[in-house]
């Protein structure tokens, strides 16, 4: 028998369709924009825990700071500046920038001490001041992360707003034993 063109058994030719490879392609770039959205999603989900870290770690470590500075407080006075609690001034009866804090020793006397809001280049800074009669003074930080704070003595509470670095707003209450 003699086979005619129609019957003949063509060559196999290896390869993908022109509808085959534009398939293909639709589905890498569907991928891809959903890999670029959901990468954009997270840069901005990072973004904003950034802004958050002050109320997330520097807030709970100053008030757990405060909570023991203050149960162990006698009385307080409220001042518009540090200088001016240090130095013996006047204490202010609105809010200010500092409070000096009375401490009863064991022995029945009293012991002074400052918490201050001490402006730093990027801000301000939160600090214990421990004033020595014959040494020099000592201080340490409690807080150099913050845009500003200020104490208030409103009815025998004493509070401390602090701003953070994106205007968070924190406040401390606290009180004489």
């Amino acid at each position: 028998m003699k086979q005619t063109a129609h019957e003949r058994p063509r060559p196999r030719q290896s390869g993908f369709t022109l509808v085959e490879m534009s398939a293909a392609m639709a589905v890498l770039m569907g991928l891809s924009c959903a890999l670029v959205a959901m990468m954009q999603q997270h840069v901005s989900f990072l973004q904003l825990c950034q802004q958050q870290v002050f109320l997330t770690s520097e807030a709970p470590k100053i008030g757990n700071l405060l909570n023991r500075i203050l149960n162990s407080v006698d009385h307080y006075f409220v001042y518009a500046t540090k200088e001016e609690a240090l130095g013996g001034g006047l204490p202010t009866l609105s809010q200010g920038a500092a409070v000096k804090l009375f401490f009863k020793t064991a022995t029945q006397t009293t012991e002074t001490r400052v918490l201050s809001v001490d402006p730093t280049p990027t801000g301000a800074a939160l600090r214990f001041h421990n004033p020595a009669i014959n040494s020099p003074e000592t201080s340490w930080t409690v807080s150099s992360k913050i845009r500003s704070a200020s104490f208030v003595c409103d009815e025998g509470i004493l509070s401390l707003l602090l701003i953070g670095p994106n205007n968070e707003q924190v406040t401390y209450y606290g009180g004489a034993r």
